[in-house]
This record gives structure tokens, C-alpha cells and sequence, in this order.
């Protein structure tokens, strides 16, 4: 059986230039052993792009990998072959989400190495395609909600409210009656969200935004903000917000450092800006709660109170098209790679 020859996804060398980085991409032959002890080895189905995919590729991202690297944080797959140590009896035959380890070849291929802490085995209503974006989006914003129970919160902002991670993010809060601002950068986004009752939704580009969200910052009492976008809309927020408020960061959509934040009024509203680590979350739970958290998260795709949308689906060899079409229409779902 071994070695299994495959193809993959290669990124060469990382770009600061979006467009150069896509184009830079390009599919090799590459083989694979038998997997290792404590090892699973993966036949895999589909995997997506998310931003932090794209921040990767530019080098933007805190993940920096020895180049040729297989891009890909996440997907879905079949477990095929266990390593010495690992129960393949339990593991072999199983369709799981995977994530991928800093240190490996990513998600972008049509095999994949991992190790047993880094899959969950999904539910089988649970398509393929919603099975491959199942871990980033959904327990981010599973995360972040953890964070509003923690302070007992009543309202919050996200900046990025077209996001996959809103997405689930406003199902979590509408469950618990959760007062929601949501803040996005396309007007036809702002529209969506407005006829999905998702709460009180601002277009960064109307008339008098900053004086808008002042006032709805303050009409709800908004003291925690979760941001995945960064940039100056992040001093924008936090110039805005009362004292002891806080900003949790989690992603960097803008592609630009935090900035526009006053320190006057960090230091006497006593505002905090920290950010929030996924795999931090992974670390601090025992497999019973993720295992608990996984079957909620499943529910609610397939229940259909959450639609965790594909905008385009993609073979191995369509990767730069495919990325193209993500880029301009991100809010409208993600691009699929399927093997």
C-alpha cells in the first residue's frame, strides 16, 4: 500500500501581494509512508480557504513554515492508516475534521498526517463540505462566546459582522438574548444582516458612521467588542466605548496593525485590547467538553440555524480561480477545494 503517491497544493515563497502569492501556487507530486507512532494518515475529501489561509500566504500570519509548504488549516477526510500506538481499530474508516499543526504540511492535499488531538470525528448528517470548515469558524466563535457568559455581558459589538464566525456568533447570542452591533465594510452585507434580524448592524461607510456607533454603543451599553478585522476601525471602536470596556482581537482582516487608539483613553477608561488564540481554547479543554461543544456546533448547521455557506467549489488544479472568486466575495461564503 505504502508509499502513496498524491498530489498538493505547494506555496514556494511567501508574498506580501495578494495576487502574486495566489498565482505563485502550484500543484506537485509528492508521496507518503506509512504513518508514524501516534500518527493517523487522512485520504482527504475537501478543505477550504479562511483569511488566516490567506495572511499564511502573504506571510502574514504567526504561522511561518519552511518553504515549499502545503497551505491549509482545516478540512475533512477519512482515516485510512493508523501508526503504532494509535487504536486503528476505533480510528480507521472514521470521517473526520482535521485541523493542521504549525509545524506540517497543511490541509491542501489529497492525503494528510495528523495526529489524534488534532481531529474530531463528525457527525454523519454533517456533510463533507460542512464537515471541512466544522473547526476554525464554529468553535472560534463558540470561544468568543465563552467570553460573553464569563463577564455576563448583555451587549456586545463585532467588527466583521459578515463573517462565518458572526455567523455563529449571533445564533449563540440570540439563544441567550444577546444584544448585538454588528459592524461591516459592504453595504449589501449590512442589507443581509439587517433582513436576518441579526441586531443593530453599521455600514462603515455611511453618513456620520462614527457618530452612529457612539450612540449605539451607548443605547445598549456595550462593554465587550470582538474584532477580526484590525486597522483603524479598531481605534475607532475603542475611542467609542465606556470605561472598563474591553477588545478582544481575533483576526486581522485589514491587514494592517492596530491603530487610531488614543492612549489618554486606555489609561483612564481602563480599556484592555487582548486577543484570542484558537488553539490556546483547544489546549484549555478536556476532549469531553470540545467533544460536548462539537455535538452543539453540529446541531445547529443541521438544524439549519446556521447556514455556514460555500460560495465556490474548486478541484486541486482551479486553485488560483477559485481563490479570485473567494476574494471578492468573501461575506458570501468560502472556497471549497474538493479532492
Amino acid at each position: 500500500m505504502f508509499p502513496i503517491h498524491y498530489k498538493a497544493v505547494e506555496l514556494p515563497a511567501y508574498n506580501a501581494n495578494t495576487l502574486r502569492a495566489l498565482l505563485g501556487l502550484h500543484v506537485v507530486n509528492k508521496s507518503v509512508d506509512a504513518p508514524k507512532a501516534g500518527q493517523l494518515l487522512l485520504h482527504m475529501l475537501a478543505a477550504p480557504c479562511n483569511p488566516s489561509d490567506i495572511a499564511f500566504m502573504q506571510g502574514n500570519y504567526n504561522v511561518v513554515k519552511s518553504l515549499p509548504a502545503v497551505p491549509g488549516f482545516e478540512g475533512a477526510g477519512i482515516v485510512i492508516a493508523a501508526g503504532e500506538g494509535v487504536d486503528g481499530k476505533f480510528w480507521i474508516g472514521k470521517r473526520v475534521s482535521c485541523f493542521a499543526q504549525d509545524d506540517q504540511d497543511g490541509t491542501w492535499a489529497e492525503y494528510f498526517i495528523a495526529k489524534p488531538q488534532q481531529l474530531i470525528i463528525v457527525d454523519e448528517r454533517l456533510t463533507t463540505e460542512q464537515a471541512a470548515c466544522f473547526f476554525i469558524n464554529p468553535f472560534t466563535a463558540w470561544g468568543l462566546f465563552d467570553e460573553v457568559l464569563k463577564k455576563k455581558s448583555k451587549a456586545i459589538l463585532i467588527n466583521a459582522g459578515g463573517s462565518r464566525v458572526a455567523e455563529f456568533f449571533f445564533a449563540l447570542a440570540k439563544r441567550n438574548q444577546i444584544q448585538c452591533i454588528a459592524t461591516v465594510r459592504k453595504n449589501e452585507t449590512a442589507l443581509s444582516l439587517k433582513q436576518n434580524e441579526v441586531g443593530e448592524v453599521l455600514f462603515s461607510g455611511m453618513d456620520d458612521f462614527d457618530g452612529q456607533l457612539q450612540k449605539s454603543i451607548r443605547a445598549m451599553g456595550v462593554s465587550l467588542v470582538f474584532d477580526a478585522v484590525a486597522g483603524d476601525m479598531t481605534g475607532l471602536i475603542a475611542n467609542s466605548l465606556p470605561s472598563g470596556a474591553e477588545i478582544i482581537v481575533y483576526g486581522g482582516l485589514s491587514g494592517k496593525g492596530l491603530s487610531g487608539i488614543n492612549p489618554l483613553q486606555l489609561i483612564f477608561k481602563d480599556l484592555t485590547i487582548r486577543g484570542f488564540n484558537l488553539n490556546q481554547w483547544f489546549s484549555e479543554r478536556s476532549d469531553k467538553q470540545i467533544n460536548e461543544v462539537s455535538a452543539s456546533l453540529a446541531a445547529m448547521i443541521i438544524t439549519g440555524e446556521v447556514a455556514n455557506p460555500i460560495g465556490i467549489q474548486v478541484g486541486i488544479t482551479e486553485i488560483a480561480q477559485g481563490l479570485k472568486h473567494y476574494l471578492g466575495s468573501m461575506s458570501k461564503g468560502k472556497m471549497l477545494i474538493k479532492f
